[in-house]
């Protein structure tokens, strides 16, 4: 009796990885049948299937899938020595049946399929003139486990793209992201016939052995190459939609990292939040808890349990979406922000979600509307799930709601129930969410029936918390107490008697231990009594804390602290310390200044603002704005009287700018004032002067808008007098969306000079700058925007000389330190955004590439993703696509002869065989062998 064939355990592996991979892929209800399932089993669904779409007058030409199969069928008998024992061999044909089931119900889904299994068969035609005789040799064997691998491979791309959820609305754009990886399948195959040629010779041994070395070199280098370009191509597409969007991730970027760094500075406050009996409920795996409000009052330590929970769950691998609310940041509290917020947070999640956005968006130039966002973005929730095989969880924290005006509560409150409503029958996909906020009228008209945690009621945890958050603070007291002679028994004392009077609230503990470390004290029993003394409500404590501040100032030092809290409270966006000290610089108006405000200024307000990572300043809680507007406030600030002041004091920094950056002036002078941080409010006023202005021609004539507007005709004498006469000055009436303020300018000279301005740095003005300079053959070869106006040639000199600097060792006349918390402070600045609209035209680049790049995604004009692709954009998207066509697609040319049957056309170069799709399936007149066979070598 003959010995059985020896199994190579190279091709048994490679095979078992194979089917392993695409078994766990495929659900066991899916893949019940497919160890009984046979080929002709396959042969004959494909005709039920063809008798289906001929009833629905969909017939489609199924007489593709012939060659697999007979391909399949000789593969079969080659590779059943390597199969047998196993239950590898049917998992080669049987998905063919579900996929094609499913897919037949999206008719352009179908056609990509059945397309893609004919040019499978392609390379399987090698096996048609073999048989089993080279079934013992471990080398063609490893072929075959090749073969095998590949196939199944497809499979799996094709089943994951028809069975995950909403896979019609992203199939196509996913189907072209795989693309790539298909064409390396294909090559592998392809490569691997020479191997199966020189093991049908019995010879060539080594030159054999040597290609499956090459074969196998290329196949890894093949997919590192199409990953790194999947990944350039996909964050070109989102740079795109960042751009369409007009969105900005820096600001939630800054928030969340403020936040969790203050959390994390303490270990263990907030540990007693994953005892909570509400909190495993929500983070583990399950349907339960959907939705869970976190209550609590204002200090109580909400964001930082947010940011904590959000940490956990990240390092844990689960998708967590996060939006943090604060009126520090105006970008954060409006409803169409939050939206664009999470959207951006799902897209970076996957792929297909960043394809399909791309091309069915902003290829087709839909303008991003809050309807259109809110119907995108519910879309996309229900489709997250990408692994048919188990649920798929989605985490979203909305941390601060209460920050938000009352419409945007009830609006985001109403979209945060659609979203958890919207879950399908299957149970695929599942949303939690988590909103943290004050309690609120609007929001618990919504949420009343939902799960609510209140750290109100938790008063025993949060003592804890806050007594741990208290020794912590303390021990950095420790010497100071030592000097004042206080024991052990003493401070923990102390410590009680704050956490007793904080009540729950973090905020309070943090202003008494700030206010205990500033305070000089003789000795030990003052600090135990001023902490005994100190007011139990937190609004008497701000009113406390101010009157310190106030009580030994006279008239001017106190309108002088007035107007660093209403720069702090009112400013367009959070501005860094060098930015604050050249506003309150400018805040009196006069444009003539030749030294930046003291930096101790900023101390006079320590214990009620922080300066935070970034450098910019802060309120230390969003409660201390709440107590100065209020009436109850000892120093109260009102936001129209800090508007005129800010108004003026970027119109006199902008005429500061005109004698510095614009007319003669010396080098060693501008750079010596920019280093020194004087024109530091420059690129801040650039953005918004223009908007500060528009927001005083509505009110009643004043003192001071007499002179915002005295001050701002003269800017504009001097702009006009700056204007490029190189450049055709077009009619920006003609050009740009009036803003209907403009109107009230009284001076002719001004509002043709903002008229001018706003379209400059409009989109058409963008456009138009970089059309002036543009190489003749490539946009990208240069982006530098030609100055039109006296406002651009000032900033383009302001970023000249902020480039200047960031390129210096030293320079005389600033210190070491300056220089260096210039650099740390402005390295951004160089390189900002020309678009108003944009976020980045006040944050910036760290590079002119990086800004290059930015600025022409806003075009609307379609640039190429293909890596690597310089061409210039494109007006249409049918220009795109012909172009994608015709450069980065790779077509093979085909030369049509005589064919044997009025239906059928062969190609001398392929074994590829069109028939008239007219001709059914059933009545195929099959293709002799020796027509099949011509392309063998």
């Amino acid at each position: 009796m003959p010995l059985k064939p020896a199994v190579s355990a190279l091709a048994r592996q490679t095979m078992r990885v194979a089917f392993q991979e695409l078994e766990t892929t495929i659900t066991p209800a899916d893949s019940r049948d497919f160890s009984r399932s046979t080929l002709e089993h396959v042969r004959k669904f494909a005709l039920d299937i063809e008798n289906q779409l001929a009833a629905r007058q969909c017939l489609r030409n199924m007489r593709r899938l012939k060659p697999l199969f007979d391909g399949l069928e000789h593969y079969s008998k080659v590779a059943d020595i390597l199969c047998n024992g196993t239950p590898y061999l049917p998992w080669i044909w049987a998905p063919i049946t579900l996929i094609l089931q499913v897919a037949s119900e999206y008719i352009d889904a179908f056609d990509q399929i059945i397309e893609g299994y004919s040019r499978i068969s392609e390379s399987l035609k090698r096996f048609e003139v073999l048989d089993n005789t080279f079934g013992d040799k471990a080398d063609f064997q490893q072929t075959l486990a090749i073969y095998y691998a590949d196939i199944l491979q497809f499979h799996k791309h094709a089943y994951k793209f028809v069975r995950r959820s909403g896979w019609k609305l992203l199939f196509l754009t996913s189907w072209g992201r795989f693309q790539r990886c298909f064409n390396d399948i294909l090559e592998d195959m392809k490569r691997h016939e020479e191997l199966i040629d020189k093991e049908a010779q019995a010879r060539h041994v080594f030159d054999m052995r040597r290609l499956q070395s090459d074969i196998s070199a290329w196949k890894k280098e093949s997919q590192e190459k199409t990953n790194q370009l999947e990944e350039e191509e996909a964050a070109k597409h989102y740079q795109s939609i960042l751009s369409w969007l007009k969105a900005d991730e820096s600001d939630q970027l800054t928030i969340f990292d403020s936040i969790s760094a203050e959390a994390s500075r303490y270990p263990g406050t907030c540990d007693w939040i994953w005892k909570h009996k509400k909190i495993p409920s929500f983070l583990n795996n399950n349907p339960e808890t959907q939705i869970l409000w976190l209550q609590g009052g204002p200090g109580s330590g909400k964001s930082a349990l947010s940011t904590q929970l959000i940490n956990f769950m990240r390092n844990d691998k689960k998708f967590v979406i996060s939006h943090f609310c604060t009126r520090l940041y105006p970008s954060t509290i409006t409803y169409d922000q939050v939206l664009r917020s999470i959207l951006l947070q799902l897209l970076r999640k996957d792929g297909d979600f960043v394809a399909h956005v791309y091309e069915q968006y902003v290829l087709k130039k839909k303008t991003p509307r809050m309807q259109l966002l809110e119907g995108l973005l519910l879309d996309l929730l229900t489709r997250v799930s990408q692994a048919p095989c188990k649920n798929e969880y989605v985490w979203i924290f909305i941390d601060g709601l209460n920050e938000c005006d009352e419409q945007t509560q009830a609006t985001v409150a109403t979209f945060v129930n659609r979203v958890t409503s919207t879950t399908p029958s299957s149970a695929q996909i599942i949303h939690k969410v988590l909103i943290s906020s004050r309690v609120s009228p609007t929001v618990y008209s919504r949420l009343r029936k939902k799960q609510v945690l209140s750290l109100a009621e938790e008063k025993v945890s949060m003592g804890l918390a806050i007594r741990n958050y208290t020794s912590q603070r303390l021990q950095s007291l420790q010497e100071k107490f030592n000097q004042l002679h206080l024991d052990p028994k003493e401070i923990e004392s102390i410590r009680d008697e704050i956490t007793k009077k904080s009540d729950g609230m973090f905020l309070y503990a943090r202003l008494v231990l700030n206010f205990l470390s500033n305070k000089i004290f003789y000795k030990g029993s003052e600090v135990k009594s001023s902490v005994n003394e100190l007011p139990e409500e937190l609004s008497d404590f701000y009113r406390k804390i101010l009157v310190q501040i106030l009580v030994r100032l006279d008239n001017q030092s106190i309108s002088r602290v007035k107007s660093i809290l209403s720069w702090i409270a009112f400013a367009k966006r959070p501005l860094k310390r060098i930015e604050f000290l050249s506003a309150i610089s400018f805040s009196s108006g006069d444009p003539h200044i030749t030294h930046l405000v003291p930096m101790y200024v900023l101390d006079i307000c320590g214990t009620l603002v922080e300066e935070r990572q970034d450098t910019t300043l802060a309120f230390i809680h969003s409660s201390v704005k709440e107590f100065l507007l209020s009436p109850s406030s000892n120093l109260a600030i009102d936001e129209r009287g800090a508007i005129a002041e800010h108004s003026l004091a970027t119109i006199a920094c902008l005429l500061s700018g005109v004698d510095v950056f614009v007319n003669p002036c010396q080098d060693d002078t501008k750079y010596l004032r920019v280093a020194k941080g004087l024109h530091g409010l420059h690129v801040y006023s650039t953005e918004y002067w223009i908007e500060y202005l528009l927001s005083q021609v509505t009110l009643a004539p004043c003192q001071i808008t007499s002179i915002i507007f005295n001050l701002a005709n003269q800017l504009a004498e001097k702009l006009f007098l700056l204007r490029n006469p190189a450049v055709d000055m077009q009619d920006p009436v003609n050009l740009a969306v009036q803003d209907t303020r403009l109107v009230s300018l009284q001076n002719n000279l001004l509002r043709k000079e903002v008229e001018w301005i706003l379209w400059t740095r409009s989109l058409q003005g963008l456009e138009s700058g970089l059309q002036i300079n543009k190489h003749p053959d490539n946009l990208a070869h240069s982006t530098e925007v030609l100055p039109r106006d006296g406002m651009s040639a000032m900033l383009t000199s302001y970023e000249d000389s902020v480039k200047f600097l960031l390129a210096q060792n030293d320079y005389p006349g600033v210190s070491a330190e300056e220089l260096e918390s210039f650099k740390s402070q402005f390295r951004e600045s160089a390189y900002t955004c020309r678009l108003t609209s944009c976020p980045r035209a006040t944050l910036g680049f760290q590079s002119e590439a990086l800004r290059s790049e930015h600025e022409i995604s806003h075009l609307p004009r379609l640039r190429c993703s293909f890596p690597g692709c310089q061409n210039p954009p494109f007006m249409s998207k049918q220009a795109l696509e012909n172009h994608t066509r015709k450069y980065h697609v790779s077509q093979p040319i085909r030369k049509s002869i005589r064919a044997r049957d009025s239906h059928l056309h062969i190609s001398e170069d392929s074994d590829a065989v069109n028939i008239d799709p007219k001709i059914s399936f059933n009545h195929y007149n099959f293709i002799s062998s020796d027509l099949k066979l011509k392309a063998l070598r």
